[in-house]
């Protein structure tokens, strides 16, 4: 495995508050006083700052925590051009996730408090140590990711329709996709093809980007998905396709047979295949689409253009 790296984990940083702010949102869930011991900048943000938090609560317990800045004001800049002019995230998106999480024993980050005010949304979560999926070499951690992911979507589904959950992304806008990538335009028929097959697909409540980046794998078997900022209710295998990015023509699909597999009921592999590569081929537009300058983080760093050509080539609409 790879080196180790705490849950909710991401690069960079605003303007940090000062501890004793810190501290007064933490005496709101810990026992006062509490104390920062430690604080270290997360090497691993992307899109908001995160911290480090060693702390010591007034009856003496010390625990690590992470600390994530969702207010609006501190996305940070590559998260910004990624936007495109779009306006951040709402802060409450993520902060409410916890809310539904907490209650479903999917092995998420414990959270710890949270802040949301006309000035600030801070949220504070376990820090969780494992590798993150992306450094993980063998294949059973791999699939059990894909297993996990199965039953997270068996479990979300009763929440399929709660209006708390914003839709995704879906369908694409072909004319703008086109415009930024020209060769795109022989991929319309299969894209709007995609697009109608995930709207009848079965739906629930997804993470939204769930790439190997976003999962770690922990001790005791724990798989915990990281950076709930994009959870929304829709097409169940767009968390899929995303969890096996790179790994779209594998010999087998093994990640896509885990998932399956592991559902309570399993639908016809021909129809699931279709479903997939439907999510696949949206996935590979949704980078394509991405502001012009913008390049996607390293991790996620791919020919989307040949992925998309490959999938279409399969759907062949």
């Amino acid at each position: 495995m790879s080196d180790a790296a705490p849950a909710g984990a991401s690069a960079g940083g605003a303007a940090d508050p000062t501890d004793a702010a810190l501290t007064a949102a933490l005496e709101r869930a810990l026992p006062a006083p509490v104390r920062i011991l430690a604080r270290r900048p997360s090497p691993y943000a992307s899109s908001f700052p995160l911290a480090e938090l060693d702390v010591e609560a007034g009856d003496g317990a010390r625990l690590t925590l992470i600390w994530k800045d969702l207010t609006p004001d501190a996305l940070l800049p590559g998260a910004r051009r990624a936007r495109g002019g779009a306006p951040p995230p709402d802060p409450a998106r993520e902060l409410r996730a916890y809310d539904l999480l907490e209650g479903a024993g999917l092995g998420t980050p414990r959270r710890i408090a949270a802040v949301l005010d006309e000035r600030r949304a801070w949220l504070f979560l376990e820090a969780v140590r494992g590798a993150r999926l992306e450094h993980v070499g063998e294949p059973a951690a791999w699939e059990a990711a894909a297993r996990w992911l199965a039953r997270a979507h068996t479990v979300l589904t009763a929440h399929a329709e709660d209006p708390a959950w914003p839709l995704p992304w879906l369908p694409p806008d072909l004319d703008a996709l086109t415009a930024r990538e020209p060769r795109m335009a022989a991929l319309a028929p299969a894209l709007q093809a995609a697009a109608a097959r995930l709207a009848a697909a079965q739906h629930t409540v997804i993470h939204g980007e769930l790439y190997p980046a976003n999962v770690l794998t922990a001790g005791g078997g724990r798989v915990c998905a990281l950076d709930w900022e994009t959870i929304a209710r829709g097409p169940a295998l767009l968390d899929l396709a995303a969890l096996t990015a790179g790994r779209w023509d594998e010999p087998g699909d093994p990640l896509a047979a885990a998932y399956r597999d592991a559902l309570p009921e399993p639908p016809p592999p021909d129809t699931f295949r279709a479903d997939l590569d439907a999510a696949r081929l949206l996935t590979a537009a949704r980078w394509l689409a991405a502001p012009a300058g913008w390049s996607p983080p390293p991790e996620q760093a791919r020919d989307w253009l040949a992925d998309a050509e490959l999938i279409a080539a399969r759907i062949g609409a």
